[in-house]
């Protein structure tokens, strides 16, 4: 260790460098010697309610260590306001291939409890206000003044909210810009996306099986005239459409004189969005939104909302803690998320659901509470009937009585507690039958599951085969194709629409469709009223 300090200080300034580049990689930007592991760190907030991106083993303040190295001008800050959670993230303008994963920085779950509130802030732009202020003067370390920011917001919001939120923003944090996108549009993109890339590996694939099934014939072919062969060598092949489409692309991406606009219509049609015609549904903390798509365009009009979200199954897990605490070695809705992420499933039907049940009653299973301690909890019948409220109206009814359902759902002025007798495939039902009757065998063909609760294993089947048996009871669709798609990574599908917001800023121009301060102070709250507009300025 002596040589080694000793032949440092004889080094060069460029072989210093290069030295400490090699022996610490990541030292000229975090200080790690001076400052905690990653791991320390999470152990020490896991318990205020933060967690991080899965795409990173960096904590919040590394990636801001990070991006005092870049040109913060050129950011543009993401922000999805949820009830019960707040995603954040900085998206660069001019190399976005940094965040090419496309997920969030930082998610604070519950920034409310941390200043004493006992519900969400729904619709509370005072408690907004201070959640705001709260996670970017302690968790996210950002002074919001002079930055753009980008907001996934429902235009079927009221006037009022928009203006709500821009006077937030503009008055009292002094942002330069804002910009609202419809959650269902932006989480449609992202779809478009991953279908692409799927057909391009197929197309990839299959060019390759042909160009090694045609050098194989060509080997084994035996001309005795090598002169022809020399010419048919020279002839193009019609059949190989692999250059043709080459120079399509060249001719599509390479004129830098043409203007933004016309470049992401190209974009879109490329995507193939203006045929995108699917429901889109959206499993949120306290409410499935299922929004119908057709050419490209939500019709928000015909959304139907189902009250029961994720937070649900968190509440029957944590219900069911207490009913066996002798088993259990800690007790928080915190846990039962880990129980919810580790060790719930779907069943298929109801009699596996009965029987599973049972099995589960008798031997329930252990989890790890914490990767840190050794701790373990047991989970009983809630692992397999926690997510019957969705499917099983008995289910439902028995729920809805319960406490613990109504103190979730107080916050909501809208909501009405007798809507008993619907379960989400019904939901799913009535929003197709909504919708224009030349387009419900293509919804049915095309229904997306969003949100984190969506990733639990065998959801996607059984709200196939609930519908499947719904739909069938209906003679005018006994030959009707039912297919749940999901996304191959379960990140993007959690996070649909903070990565459809993610890849919206990629393909389209901020400045278009932002909101100045100036504009903002000249013109009032008029300006805000093109957000609140339903199909306007999607494109």
């Amino acid at each position: 260790m002596i040589e080694e300090e000793n032949n440092k200080k004889n080094y060069s300034p460029i072989t210093q460098s290069l030295y400490l580049k090699l022996k610490n990689p990541i030292s000229l930007h975090v200080n790690v010697e001076n400052s905690p592991t990653s791991s320390e760190k999470k152990r020490r907030i896991i318990y205020n309610r933060i967690s991080f991106s899965s795409f990173s083993n960096t904590t919040c303040s590394d990636i801001l260590k990070l991006n005092k190295y870049l040109n913060i001008e050129n950011n543009i800050l993401l922000l999805a306001l949820n009830n019960y959670s707040f995603k954040f993230g900085l998206i660069n303008k001019l190399d976005y291939k940094i965040q090419s994963l496309r997920l969030p920085h930082i998610e604070i779950i519950e920034p409310w409890k941390e200043l004493d509130y006992l519900f969400p802030p729904y619709k509370n732009y005072n408690i907004i206000e201070e959640c705001i202020y709260y996670s970017f003067t302690n968790v996210y370390k950002l002074d919001l003044k002079n930055k753009d920011i980008f907001i996934p917001f429902s235009s079927k919001n009221s006037m009022n909210d928009f203006s709500s939120i821009g006077d937030i923003l503009f008055e009292s944090f002094e942002v330069k810009s804002i910009c609202f996108k419809e959650p269902s549009f932006v989480s449609s993109l992202i779809i478009l996306e991953e279908l692409k890339n799927e057909k391009e590996k197929f197309s990839f694939y299959n060019e390759d099986i042909k160009e090694k099934e045609n050098n194989y014939h060509n080997n084994n072919m035996k001309d005795n005239k090598q002169s022809d062969q020399k010419d048919e060598k020279n002839i193009p092949n019609i059949y190989d459409n692999s250059q043709r489409n080459y120079t399509i692309k060249n001719i599509k991406y390479n004129n830098k004189n043409n203007e933004y606009s016309n470049e992401c219509l190209i974009h879109l049609k490329d995507l193939n969005l203006f045929n995108f015609t699917a429901v889109i549904i959206n499993i949120g903390s306290t409410k499935t939104s299922c929004t119908p798509i057709i050419n490209g365009i939500p019709l928000l009009d015909l959304t139907e909302i189902y009250y029961i979200g994720g937070y649900d199954i968190d509440n029957q897990i944590y219900e069911e803690m207490k009913k066996h605490e002798k088993h259990q070695k800690e007790i928080s809705i915190d846990i039962a998320k880990i129980a919810k992420e580790k060790r719930i499933f779907t069943p298929r039907n109801k009699e596996e659901c009965e029987y599973l049940s049972m099995l589960y009653k008798k031997n329930p299973k252990n989890y790890f509470i914490s990767p840190f301690e050794l701790n373990v909890n047991k989970i009983f019948e809630s692992a397999v009937n926690s997510t019957e409220i969705f499917f099983s109206p008995y289910a439902l009814d028995n729920y809805v009585k319960t406490d613990s359902y109504k103190n979730l759902h107080t916050y909501d002025f809208n909501f009405n507690f007798l809507f008993v007798g619907n379960t989400l495939p019904t939901v799913i039902y009535n929003t197709i039958q909504n919708c224009p009757i030349d387009y419900r065998k293509e919804l049915l063909r095309n229904i997306y599951l969003t949100g984190g609760s969506s990733i639990i294993r065998g959801f996607r089947q059984r709200l196939e085969n609930e519908l499947y048996q719904l739909i069938n009871n209906v003679n005018f669709y006994n030959k009707a194709c039912i297919q749940v798609r999901l996304f191959k990574r379960k990140l993007l599908q959690k996070y649909a629409i903070y990565s459809g917001s993610h890849y919206f800023l990629e393909n389209f121009n901020y400045d278009y469709y932002s909101v100045s301060r100036q504009d903002y102070q000249e013109e009032g709250e008029r300006i805000l009223e093109k957000f609140s507009l339903q199909g306007k300025l999607l494109y």
